[in-house]
Order: C-alpha cells, then structure tokens, then sequence
C-alpha cells in the first residue's frame, strides 16, 4: 500500500466557499412555492412562457421585491426602479454589456481588495487593462483622494466613440460592496457613501454596488450568548442608489440614468441555485437593462424560478426565514468563529480586522490579518497539503497589484457560511496550527 499524507488523513474544511450550509437552504418552502405556482394553470403558464414585454421581469416579483426593499431600505415603492436578473453576477453581467464601452469607458475602480470574481467579469467585458484598485481604510472608507485625483488625471484624456450605439456610455465605472464587504466585512460609512456619490456625477462615473448582505445583519453585542438584543428589521445607512436618487438630475446626465445602482440578489438570502436577482435604479436605466438584446429575444431572466419566489415572498416568508433562521444562524457561527481565531492567532500577534463601526456585523466572511512575517500563500499552501484546509490567501483579492494598492499578503478571509459550527472551530485551530509552523520557520 501505498504512503497516506496528513491532509488524506483529514476531514477536508473549506473556507472558501460564500454559500449558505444546507442546513439553511429553504428546500421544502421551495418545494410548497413550486407546487402552487403549477397547480394554477396561470401562474404555471406564466411561469413557463417568455414573460411580458418589456422585460423587466416576472411582475408578481417586482410587486412583492419593491414592497420588502421599500420597508427595509425606506426607499420608493415603484414598479419602476426594478428589473429582475439573473443573479448578481448575471446583473452586473447585463449591467456592463449595456452602460460601458471596452473603447469609451476609460476606467474601472474596484476596491482593493476586491470580490475576486467580479474582477474576471469586468475583464470579460472587454475591460482587462483599465483596472485599479481603491484601498480600502480600516473604518470601512476608500482612498477617495486617489480617486478623484486619478479620474481628473483622465479627464483630458481622448477617447474613442463607443463601438456600438448605446443608450448611455458611463467614463468610469466604480464597484463596490459596500455593506459587509467582501472580502473584508467592513461596512462603508455615510460620509463616504455620499462623497463618492458627488464624485461620480462630476465625472460621469457609474456605481456599481453589490448590496447582496444588508439584509444579513444583527448586532456585535448580540454574538454575546447572553444578549437579546433585537434583530434590526431596516437597513443602518441607506444605499449609494438612494443618495443619488435624492439628488437632481447632473447636467452630465440629461436623459437621467443616474449615478448608482444597486445589484440584488436571492442568492445569500434564498439560495444561490434559484440563480434569481434584481437592479434596483432610476427607471431610465432599469429600461437599458430591460432592453438588452439576450433579454428581448430570450425573455425575461429567471422567469420560472421568479414565480415561485413570488409565491415563496408572499404573507411575510422571506423577512421571517432571514430573522429567525438566518441570521441566528450565521451570528452564530461568526461569533464561534471570532472566538476560535483569538484564541489561536491572537497571542501570536494576528487576529480579526475590526469591521464593527457601525456596531453591526453582517455578511459571510471575516478578513483575518496574520502575524507578522507570514505570508498568505503560504498560509494557504500548507493548509491545503498539510491540513485538508482550504483557506482563500489576501493576494487573490487584489485589483491591478500596482504600487499604490496594499499588499495583502497579510490577511486571509474566512467564511462562516457554509461549514457545520464544529468545522468552524476544528478549521481555525488547523488554521493555527500552520501558522505556528510557519512561525518557526521565520525563527
């Protein structure tokens, strides 16, 4: 017989995946939602067909999504500002297929570090090469100084007409998750959210915000076993998109697309395989995205799944399954999680990044900051081989990897959405384990 390694050995803990455990995926609600939607012959008919034009999406869905988002974030309830996606990546997917141009748009900022796969999206879009990180402060703000210093520098800057001919072509695109961000968990103030908004109407920038955790929030008192404090049922700040519609049309914007968006999505609070989600924007824009040639020859996206999630939000469902399954759920584990690592990394000098500004914790992951002298490959290569560990290292989440951006070979991000609670724990003390390890080699 051949040799067995450690990591062969091992039960294999992954840390990488930001998906919701099965334990938490609402499958006999999906089920009940499903076997209503066919036992009426028209919502099974129009389940199953192309959807109306235009293709906004499946409208029993709007209906019931812009009433939930309207008591969450206090916003419009208007049929208007929504279109149904595809998913979050879908959305941002549509988003750059219609509102930028490979030859027009002249840059793409990302907040560094960075939800690494929308980064292969822009790419896709023909925009390799026009990519820059924004770093990102510990209280959860961007380097705004560089932005706006870097944008004016392309201001004079000639560029080509767009190759095809679109609605609106924006000059620069801006992405951002900014609440509970990914990687980092940090929420982005309200001086910020506002200054980034003016920035982007004086440079004909476009937003792009995922918002796809503000629903997944409680309190960082609450982690406390013994605390009762209330869940909050609203959001803390409002989004990017609801500063900008406050504001008058900018004079560089005179059809009124605005200035932000915000991309939605059912994966972290339904589930990921219902592939279903929603922009939420100025009607203007919403009727670009409605507008996209897959869209008006295929149908509306999603439009079986989003009968049955119609059905599924009806009487209440989703803000009851968020508050007392979810998020108990997921407050949990990190708080578990946070314990684990402080007890392993703390007295070797790493530890959590602080994200809780607000008072809030919320999302699926925490942005772990090693001790000094470890690199993050390496942390990640000997979990792997040695551990059954796998663990996401701070490199993967950078932008451009120029000189102004941080280098993270100092963090790793963990997620607490999917592993059973004991995983958690075993995950981090294997985690500690290579760690150390490393440490003496250092020595």
């Amino acid at each position: 017989m051949g040799s067995v390694t450690v990591s062969e050995e091992k039960k294999p803990i992954n840390f990488v995946w930001g998906k919701p455990a099965p334990s938490l995926i609402p499958t006999a609600e999906m089920a009940a939602a499903a076997q209503k939607v066919f036992s009426n012959p028209t919502t099974a008919i129009a389940g199953m067909q192309y959807g109306d034009s235009p293709h906004a999406g499946y409208n029993p869905l709007r209906q019931r999504l812009s009433a939930y988002l309207s008591d969450f974030y206090g916003s419009p309830n208007n049929l208007d500002h929504l279109c149904i996606t595809g998913g979050a990546s879908q959305g941002l997917t549509v988003i750059l297929q219609m509102l930028s141009d490979p030859t027009a748009t002249r840059a793409v900022w990302l907040t560094a570090p960075c939800f690494f796969a929308a980064r292969k999206i822009f790419e896709d879009a023909g925009l390799t090469g026009k990519l820059h990180g924004v770093n990102e402060f510990e209280d959860g703000s961007i380097d705004l100084e560089y932005l706006e210093r870097e944008m004016t520098k392309l201001a004079n800057q000639t560029s080509m007409p767009p190759t095809s001919k679109t609605q609106k072509t924006y000059a620069h695109l801006i992405y951002i998750v900014p609440t509970f961000s990914n990687p980092s968990g940090k929420t982005m103030p309200l001086a910020c959210r506002e200054a980034l908004v003016n920035l982007a109407r004086e440079h004909n920038a476009l937003i792009i915000c995922d918002d796809i955790y503000d629903m997944l929030q409680w309190p960082t008192e609450r982690e406390d076993a013994m605390s009762n404090l209330p869940i909050p049922t609203t959001a803390p700040l409002p989004r990017l998109i609801d500063i900008d519609r406050a504001l008058t049309t900018h004079p560089n914007d005179p059809q009124g697309f605005g200035h932000a968006l915000s991309n939605g999505s059912f994966s972290k609070i339904v589930a990921p395989g219902v592939r279903t989600g929603w922009v939420d924007a100025r009607p203007t824009l919403v009727r670009a995205l409605a507008g996209c040639g897959a869209t008006i020859a295929g149908g509306c996206p999603s439009q079986l799944v989003a009968s049955m999630l119609a059905e599924l939000m009806d009487h209440g469902w989703l803000e009851k399954h968020v508050r007392e399954k979810l998020v108990p759920a997921y407050s949990k584990r990190r708080a578990l999680m946070i314990e684990a690592v402080e007890r392993e990394l703390g007295r070797l000098g790493g530890g959590v990044v602080d994200n809780s500004v607000t008072g809030l914790a919320g999302g699926y992951f925490i942005w772990i900051r090693l001790p000094e002298g470890v690199k993050a490959t390496d942390v990640a290569r000997m979990a792997r081989e040695d551990e059954a560990l796998m663990v996401p290292p701070g490199p993967l989440f950078g932008v451009a990897w120029d000189e102004q951006e941080t280098d993270f070979e100092g963090f790793v991000r963990l997620s607490f959405s999917y592993e059973d609670e004991s995983n958690l724990v075993q995950g981090v003390e294997r985690l500690g384990k290579v760690v150390r390890a490393l440490l003496n080699t250092i020595e």
